[in-house]
């Protein structure tokens, strides 16, 4: 008898391996396609180890990509909220780390657990392991979190968001659905897992349709309209007028701890419109960018400034809005190239203005 938990595996196999396909054709545009279609064939391999009949040699190979999935994950919020994000040797013996260790959870000290015989060190490895996949995860929630308020780009701001609140839900209910099993000494309930695939294969469905371009018909133009979109781009350019005389002649950037809603408040703006405004029209995908490329220009000119010569690095960074001399330096060494004692000896670099 076919039953539900096998029609769902079978669904969720198939679904995440049409994303992860449809990752893969892109992979050449951003490491962020590459990485998510591997993150993609982890949860395949998690769906199909996790079944309850057995699958043979087979499993090893497999147990060793599931086990990566939360590395793989961590990796892949890294890849899509971190501009000019590449791919380390740190990052790779992360996952071989969680690998190694998951492995060993799954083959070894782990069956003790789940079989109710586990040793004390059986119970602190498997808790450590655990421990471990539960960071992974925390950090990517982080890196969708820590970067929220200057990200300038509005559907990646709504990605961030969704999916901080979707895993931190998905958390507390399995936190709370392992806390329950372990009290009580049993296996997971069969409807919990249905409803866990049901949920990969919801989520699997929903970026699967994000991928895709549906163009309306001629018949919907018609009666819709188009006009609103000049009369947008012709507000966002008044916008960015105003900002950048306000940024040039009052040296707004200046101020220290600016956030984009209090440099929109500044304009009397909304801050969606000011975000809007920078990322169409100026192409920067970062709040913290944009103040960078008039802070780091401005500290050129100073630098290199006979009449500030003798002055300290430290004090021309806390007047251009930096709250130490670490941000500085590295916001400086990112965009010039060099740090800003190798700037003011003398070495040759062209710097790039601030976008007008």
């Amino acid at each position: 008898m076919i039953t539900a938990d096998l029609v769902l595996r079978v669904a969720v196999t198939l679904e995440l391996g049409v994303l992860a396909a449809m990752l893969a054709m892109q992979s050449r545009r951003t490491p962020a396609m590459r990485l998510g279609a591997l993150f993609c064939l982890s949860v395949i391999a998690f769906v199909v180890t996790s079944a309850p009949a057995g699958i043979g040699a087979i499993a090893y190979p497999l147990t060793a990509l599931c086990v990566a999935k939360s590395a793989l994950f961590w990796l892949f919020a890294q890849s899509l909220f971190r501009d000019g994000f590449r791919l380390r040797p740190i990052h790779g013996i992360a996952t071989i780390g969680v690998v190694v260790l998951g492995l060993w959870h799954e083959f070894d000290f782990g069956r003790g657990v789940r079989q109710g015989t586990a040793t004390s060190f059986e119970l602190v490895g498997s808790l450590a392991y655990e421990t471990l996949v539960l960071g992974f995860v925390l950090a990517a929630v982080h890196e969708a979190w820590r970067g929220l308020a200057t990200d300038l780009v509005e559907k990646r701001r709504r990605l961030r968001i969704a999916l901080v609140a979707g895993v931190a839900a998905y958390l507390a209910v399995v936190v709370a659905v392992q806390v329950s099993n372990l009290a009580l000494g049993q296996q997971t309930a069969p409807l919990l897992v249905v409803a866990n695939l049901g949920l990969i294969f919801a989520a699997g469905f929903a970026a699967t349709l994000s991928l895709v371009q549906i163009r309306r018909g001629s018949w919907i133009d018609a009666t819709s309209g188009s006009a609103p979109a000049s009369a947008s781009s012709a507000a966002e350019q008044a916008l960015i007028a105003a900002l950048t005389r306000r940024m040039r002649h009052e040296a707004l950037y200046r101020r220290e701890a600016l956030t984009i809603g209090a440099l929109a408040r500044l304009l009397g703006t909304q801050e969606y419109l000011l975000r809007r405004a920078i990322n169409g029209q100026l192409g920067y995908r970062n709040f913290n960018d944009f103040l960078h490329s008039y802070r780091i220009t401005e500290a050129c000119t100073r630098l290199r400034s006979h009449d500030e010569s003798a002055r300290p690095i430290l004090s021309i960074a806390l007047d251009l809005g930096y709250n130490s001399i670490g941000p500085f330096n590295r916001a400086f060494k990112a965009r010039v190239g060099m740090t800003p004692t190798e700037f003011r000896r003398g070495d040759s670099v062209e710097v790039t203005p601030a976008s007008d």
